[in-house]
């Protein structure tokens, strides 16, 4: 760190030394009256009216804002650099190196600058923030970008299985993988010359919405972006239909097709707007409740979600259901508030949510937010049958503390593929540099009553909220789900809650 911080100093002296010069030079045209200049002993003609501080800003940018718009590409990439090396909150717990990561990017940020490429100063930009690995972090994305990049596709998308294969699960029909005879189910062996798992590990992440925080969401993005590329790119693969032993090699031609291979291939998440409810409650065969979350907001369909939830849980209690069915598959989360609400009628005792330790400037570092603690209150009506919570790599935000604190207690269980997103923080940081791309990142860290981290996946790249009872990731479960439309986690899930209704009764 001390050789950044002696490049980062001498960098920050030459801008300020500028800065002054400017100032002094309009002194001298405007007007000025004689100041000491706060820190030095040194008494300078500084502006008179009508230089003020906040024209100064206007120019030059505000750092504590993270205004560097009006700066220089390198200098901007060297403010948010500063900034994220100071008030990034994982730092030491995703084990991130500050200088190395800069030292990589800022030659391509210097050679973006100088040779006046906007583009490729963007992509310098979008590397640098993508190699860290949390879904907090973000940069605003032009459409001609993103087009350009990934914008076609091979008219197939494949899924991974735990056993190491890839498999298609859907054909786009008309597309040139359908007319090469690549069926649903087919085996994907080879990209381009290269086994597939080899391919997909060097498929870049660049253009997936967020950086993946755990390895599981980054073997599902990979096999999403592997199928992307510029229209008109051709692919080379190596693929077995199901039930055949013949391999077959194709060239498929990428086309446009409004990124279909992008889409949630599970149909758990909803894409929710002001007329949409976002929570959906009912009675499953076998008279069990069930709850789907899609986020912990409300919207003029539904503009008291506490209420309807709290009024289902006593539709529950009335029907003496043998237990009930929380799916927060596809839950992106939203108001902490809310989901300290719902945890709040599956419990007797209080349960400490969250702590938050943020960056504070005006403290000159990270601290306590007191405001911000969170305890989750018992709620009537109170529920104690058995509860089995549905997760999986589409989990996020707030959705992952739910699942989290309702897994303190003895009658709940966590259920899914995969574990969660492994992304939940503090937001308030946010970046602007030349070309108007906005930067935002989380600036605060949520704690458990230990001062440990909850729900952010550490530098080990794995989900810390994880299923007790994981469903295996084969062919047959896919072959459930996209050929017979049957959710064979919500079947287990119903199982194992008839399991434990009749050992209770027992």
């Amino acid at each position: 760190m001390k050789s950044l911080t002696v490049k980062l100093m001498y960098r920050m002296r030459v801008a300020d030394f500028g800065l002054l010069a400017c100032v002094v030079a309009v002194g001298l045209v405007v007007g000025c009256a004689r100041s000491t200049l706060p820190l030095t002993n040194l008494t300078l003609p500084l502006p008179a009216s009508p230089i003020t501080m906040e024209s100064v800003k206007e120019v030059f940018g505000s750092y504590r804002e993270g205004n560097f718009q009006n700066r220089s590409r390198t200098d901007a990439f060297l403010g948010m650099h500063q900034k994220f090396v100071r008030e990034y909150p994982f730092s030491e717990w995703k084990g991130i190196d500050w200088d190395t990561l800069y030292d990589t990017h800022v030659p391509r940020v210097e050679a973006a600058s100088q040779a006046k490429d906007e583009l490729a100063y963007y992509l310098a930009l979008r590397s640098y923030l993508y190699s860290i690995p949390d879904a907090g972090v973000s940069i605003s994305t032009p459409d001609a970008y993103r087009d350009a990049a990934v914008g076609a596709g091979f008219g197939f998308s494949m899924l991974p299985l735990d056993d190491g294969r890839v498999v298609v699960v859907r054909v786009e029909p008309g597309f040139f993988a359908d007319m090469a005879g690549i069926e649903w189910g087919a085996e994907i062996i080879a990209w381009n010359g290269l086994p597939i798992a080899e391919a997909l590990e060097q498929t870049s992440l660049l253009w997936s919405d967020a950086p993946p925080a755990t390895d599981e969401c980054r073997r599902f993005e990979q096999c999403a972006l592997l199928t992307r590329a510029p229209a008109g790119t051709k692919a080379t693969l190596k693929f077995r239909n199901p039930e055949s032993d013949e391999v077959w090699i194709t060239q498929l031609e990428a086309r446009r097709d409004f990124y279909r291979s992008l889409e949630d291939l599970t149909r758990q998440k909803k894409t929710i707007t002001e007329f949409d409810s976002p929570l959906e409650t009912r009675i499953l065969d076998g008279n069990i409740g069930y709850i789907q979350i899609y986020c912990h907001a409300a919207t003029l369909a539904m503009p008291f979600p506490a209420r309807a939830f709290r009024n289902a849980m006593e539709q529950f209690l009335k029907a003496d259901v043998a237990g009930l069915v929380l799916d927060l598959r596809g839950d992106v989360g939203g108001q902490d508030q809310l989901a300290v609400t719902y945890a709040g009628h599956f419990t007797k005792r209080p349960l400490f949510y969250r702590n938050v330790v943020a960056f504070d400037y005006d403290k000159g570092g990270f601290a306590l937010k007191e405001d911000a603690s969170m305890t989750i209150e018992p709620r009537a009506p109170y529920f104690g049958g058995p509860v089995m919570v549905l997760i999986q790599h589409t989990t996020r935000d707030s959705g992952q503390a739910l699942a989290d604190s309702l897994h303190q207690l003895p009658n709940v269980a966590l259920m899914g593929f995969t574990g969660t997103d492994g992304s939940w923080s503090f937001p308030g940081g946010q970046v602007t540099v030349p070309g108007g791309h906005v930067i935002t990142y989380p600036i605060g860290r949520f704690l458990d009553s230990t001062d440990t981290i909850r729900v952010t996946s550490s530098g080990k790249m794995e989900s810390r909220v994880k299923p007790d009872i994981r469903v295996p990731l084969t062919f047959e479960a896919y072959e459930s789900f996209f050929r017979e439309d049957r959710d064979v986690v919500l079947e287990r899930a119903i199982a194992e809650i008839k399991v434990r209704a009749a050992a209770k009764i027992k």
